[in-house]
């Protein structure tokens, strides 16, 4: 054999002899570790109709639109997208018409939002409308997510009215009194993150006896950081 052929059997059977060496472990040669991970959550700022951690982001416009006077009780309904839109002051300027919505970051305190309506006054000859009242139908809706990214109502419920938690109810404001009434509200240890009451319709109560005229009410809105105290 020539030198080189010597050389590329050694070669060979060097790679052969890695092929059949095998390396165990033993249990004694492992290490193991156990680590801490931890965060600390405060509560946010807010932004919106509130200076604290639960704010009031959006709230609506309610447009119940011109009717013929028939000396007659009568209402008229309107709904989310016909008449009922987001006010143009709300924080959240892409939430759906109709939305009354909290955004909780982290307070326990609980929270409620009430409204109140003033008398319905005519613009030209100040005739207030007689017999009114405005039924506001909402449903809870959340922005929540439970661990397996599926939207939950019921996680850290909140209410509207009297309502049972997560159902859905019908809210009257009587335009000219001053008692608020509630529209969405969470217990102490609830309500925490994105809550709305999701008012899709409504409707405008009237006496008979009305004088034909533009008749407008001012909604307030209001949220406070505690629970509603009835």
């Amino acid at each position: 054999m020539t030198k080189k052929t010597l050389q590329l059997i050694a070669t060979v059977a060097l790679a052969a002899g890695f092929g059949f060496t095998t390396v165990t472990a033993n249990a004694d040669d492992t290490n193991s570790q156990s680590t801490d991970a931890s965060v600390t959550l405060t509560p946010g700022d807010g932004t919106g109709t509130h200076d604290g951690a639960v704010s009031l982001t959006a709230a609506p416009d309610l447009a119940f639109g011109t009717h013929k006077v028939t000396g007659k009780a009568d209402n008229f309904d309107i709904s989310s997208g016909a008449g009922i839109t987001t006010n143009g002051d709300s924080t959240n300027k892409d939430a759906k018409g109709g939305a009354v919505e909290v955004v909780n970051s982290g307070s326990d305190a609980g929270w409620n939002v009430t409204v109140a309506a003033s008398t319905f006054t005519d613009t030209t000859s100040k005739k207030t409308l007689l017999g009114a009242t405005i039924d506001l139908k909402g449903t809870p809706e959340t922005d929540n997510a439970d661990i397996d990214g599926k939207t939950d109502n019921t996680l850290k419920p909140a209410t509207i009215g009297s309502a049972a938690a997560g159902a859905g109810a019908t809210t009257t404001v009587t335009p000219g009194e001053t008692n608020a009434v509630p529209v969405l509200t969470a217990a102490a240890g609830n309500g925490y993150g994105t809550w709305r009451n999701q008012i899709n319709d409504a409707t405008l109560n009237i006496a008979g006896g009305n004088a034909a005229g533009t008749y407008s009410s001012s909604l307030t809105w209001t949220i406070a950081n505690t629970p509603y105290a009835g």
